[in-house]
């Protein structure tokens, strides 16, 4: 598995996980913000109702100071048990009788609270002062609740919890004002609320659960998928070893078997060549000691072929020597001249002018060169045209050779190797041998998708700007003295 594959698959693994963890903040965030907004819709509606009770029993007792009768102010009054006495008159103001019994009942969540602003304390509805200054600040700013503290609510013998109070206001013009409070103990909402919140953990918990189960067997998915690259990595770097091994063997063994070919062909390339040479010698015309020659000096480049591609197998660098680029391209148009002629293939040859020199072994280069001229000829129908073209631009030289063929699949571009072919009779070294070739002298082989149909076969390596001399002796040559 490559570095940025493995950073992806961290990546993506860390990425779950924070997601995981926000999900289920998420998850509690909501429970919680819910169960407040319930809590607080609740006291809400706990603080109406005691409001609504005091209201009731206010209009009872308003309606029960009433039916006492009079007309004259009472005057300052006081308590006395369960009942207000007070000092102009003889009436007796009792608020448990001017109630309804079952709104007075006291229980262990309920309290009824009495205050006659004529007198200085705040009493229960049987008469027992009580000092619960929440409520007596509430009455005394107006307002229409209160809320007791856990002690206060202990002082009325409630539950030590927090409880409500709703008060309501009675004015009567004979006996003044009168506050009821009606208070109830929270405890019960408590208890709903404690209920709530566990209920909320419990859907919060296994709602992470569920997160974490998704995310673990995600993530156990992920690693399993890891291991099966792995594993398919392995295999796949085996059989690419395997494939290898067989290639550099069967290389091994045309290295062997062109070996014993150059040295069986020694002999008979030394007496063709000896021939040739007494041809030569006892020619009676020029056109006779011409062939004589060319046979002679195509031998001396078979032997040449021949030693190069044997140190190229046998890994060997190319001879280091300083040429100019358009003598390799003028000898490979020589070498294939006949071949395209016989096939009925055009050989257009762009301006080889101004090209740069260039440093490495010639004869490689122009064997790489000619094969590549040839398997496009091959490529191209009768009277196709195969183009031949070279540019220099920065530094590098660009040689491209262009058919109208079928062109050569995506797929088995990458699979340029030795015993490779596209051919049914191919021997498969052709493009291999012209691949390390242009290895050998830091260049590449590529090729290209011709627009309309065809394939560009491109060879770049790294060149020279002709130098002044150089283009000088080039101008001697082209116009000898004399």
């Amino acid at each position: 598995m490559t570095a940025p594959h493995l950073r992806l698959k961290r990546w993506r693994t860390g990425l779950m996980a924070t997601a995981m963890v926000f999900a289920i903040g998420a998850i509690a965030a909501l429970g919680v913000m819910d169960e407040r907004s319930l809590v607080s819709t609740t006291r809400i509606e706990s603080s109406r109702e005691t409001r609504v009770l005091a209201e009731v029993l206010a209009s009872e007792f308003r309606a029960g100071l009433a039916s006492l009768g009079g007309g004259e102010p009472a005057g300052a009054a006081h308590a006395e048990g369960g009942s207000w006495r007070f000092a102009n008159t003889s009436f007796v103001v009792e608020p448990r009788q001017l109630l309804h019994e079952d709104a007075i009942a006291n229980d262990a969540d309920h309290c009824l609270l009495v205050w006659a602003t004529t007198t200085d304390d705040l009493r229960t509805i049987d008469g027992t002062p009580v000092d619960i200054p929440s409520v007596v600040q509430a009455a005394t700013a107006g307002e229409s609740s209160a809320w007791l503290t856990p002690t206060e609510a202990l002082r009325l013998g409630l539950p030590e919890e927090l409880a409500v109070a709703g008060l309501s206001r009675v004015e009567d013009p004979r006996f003044g004002e009168w506050i009821l409070a009606v208070v109830s103990s929270t405890e019960r909402q408590r208890a709903r609320e404690a209920r709530r919140y566990a209920r909320t953990i419990i859907m919060v918990g296994l709602a992470s659960l569920v997160v974490l189960g998704f995310g673990w067997v995600l993530l156990r998915t992920q690693r399993q998928e890891r291991a099966f690259e792995r594993v398919l990595a392995r295999e796949s770097m085996r059989a690419h070893q395997e494939v290898q091994l067989a290639r550099e063997g069967r290389a091994a063994t045309m290295l062997t078997f062109a070996a014993g070919i150059a040295h069986e062909l020694s002999t008979p390339l030394g007496v063709i060549a000896m021939r040739a040479e007494q041809l030569e010698n006892n020619a009676e015309d020029d056109r006779a000691r011409r062939g004589a020659r060319a046979i002679t000096e195509q031998v001396a480049k078979i032997r040449e072929s021949a030693r190069g591609f044997l140190a190229i197998a046998r890994g060997a660098a190319p001879l280091r020597e300083r040429f100019p680029a358009a003598d390799v391209l003028r000898s490979a148009v020589a070498r294939v001249g006949h071949r395209f002629e016989r096939a009925g293939v055009s050989l257009r040859v762009h301006s080889l002018s101004e090209l740069p020199w260039i440093y490495g072994d010639a004869r490689l280069l122009e064997h790489a060169l000619t094969n590549l001229l040839l398997n496009a000829c091959d490529a191209s129908r009768e009277r196709g045209e195969v183009e031949l073209g070279a540019s220099s631009k920065g530094g590098q030289l660009e040689i491209a050779v262009s058919d109208r063929g079928a062109g050569i699949d995506a797929n088995l571009r990458a699979r340029i190797q030795p015993f490779f072919s596209t051919k049914a009779e191919g021997t498969g070294l052709g493009l291999a041998i012209a691949s390390e070739v242009m290895r050998m002298h830091r260049g590449e082989l590529r090729f290209e998708d011709r627009p309309g149909g065809g394939t560009n076969a491109v060879l770049r390596l790294p060149a020279e700007p002709m130098s002044d001399d150089a283009l000088a002796d080039e101008a001697q040559d082209a116009h000898p003295a004399g």
